[in-house]
């Protein structure tokens, strides 16, 4: 396996999934996708210029938010292994490459907030977690979840990669949002490279997703279930219930924020065996 620098070419979705002899597109290049990982950032950061030109507070608290959820991937990983997932030799691959490239995503932000004079996300202590009966599902250890991935089978990989799927344009409408308020050249510039890297992610988690739940019935009445009751984005409940808040509001609070949950929800109802129950629950999950 080689790793690319970030000043690599970055592909775009077209060039990792190749066209079959008969038109259709063939399935996300997981080899190639391990053979190009994009790692350390740091280099093309355009960390001087926050010397001159600091975020405000409310953009280095969102930085720091989501830097937070990119560097979760152990925990996640740790939830996905006990159950079918782990058996699953394709899912498996990407995930370790997808692990590496989110730590690095997570770096980055870091960066950005020592070049604003802040500590690493990780070094920033945090306040309680919000509790909610209604999330403590998303609570459960790995003992009880690999009882429950022996239950539910290899349907449960359909419902990973699909919240995979949603995470990610939950998350890519905190990184737009925050683009957009923060008005920081060195701030987008950090953002482009970061969703860049992000969307041979979603293109993976897209593929799978409409490829399984469009084969399996059990697999889309897992997924629902799933989608209906899941806390977005993916590791929010193990984080400081005011931070939560904060990003609920500031990136699916108001009129626009609106827009941006409800358009998710729409996309989420366009999914193979999906609803506009099942994206108005996502939608109602955001504005929370």
């Amino acid at each position: 396996m080689t790793f690319a620098n970030s000043d690599s070419t970055t592909s775009s979705p077209a060039d990792f999934s190749d066209t079959a002899a008969d038109g259709s597109r063939a399935r996300f290049d997981v080899r190639g996708f391990a053979r190009t990982a994009h790692g350390n950032h740091r280099e093309t950061l355009r960390l001087a210029e926050f010397a001159s030109e600091p975020l405000s507070a409310d953009s280095i608290r969102s930085v720091r938010y989501l830097a937070r959820l990119e560097s979760g991937t152990m925990e996640q990983l740790r939830n996905l292994l006990v159950t079918a997932t782990h058996k699953d030799a394709r899912v498996t691959a990407f995930l370790v490459t997808w692990a590496f490239e989110k730590f690095w995503i997570a770096d980055a932000l870091d960066a950005v907030l020592e070049a604003n004079g802040q500590p690493k996300s990780h070094d920033d202590p945090e306040g309680p977690a919000r509790r909610s009966h209604t999330e403590s599902v998303e609570r459960r250890g790995p003992i009880r979840r690999a009882i429950a991935g022996l239950i539910q089978g290899v349907p449960i990989i359909a419902v990973h990669v699909t919240t995979g799927l949603v995470d990610e344009w939950v998350t890519r409408a905190a990184y737009d949002r925050l683009d957009a308020a923060s008005a920081s050249p060195a701030l987008s510039s950090t953002i482009a490279t970061i969703i860049a890297v992000k969307q041979r992610h979603v293109a993976f988690f897209e593929d799978e997703a409409k490829r399984r739940l469009a084969d399996d019935p059990r697999a889309v009445s897992l997924t629902r279930t799933s989608l209906e009751r899941q806390a977005w984005p993916l590791g929010a409940v193990d984080r400081a219930g005011d931070d939560r808040s904060f990003f609920e509001i500031s990136v699916f609070g108001g009129d626009d924020g609106g827009v941006r949950a409800v358009g998710i929800g729409q996309r989420v109802a366009e999914l193979p065996g999906m609803d506009s129950r099942t994206g108005d629950a996502v939608t109602r999950k955001l504005r929370a």
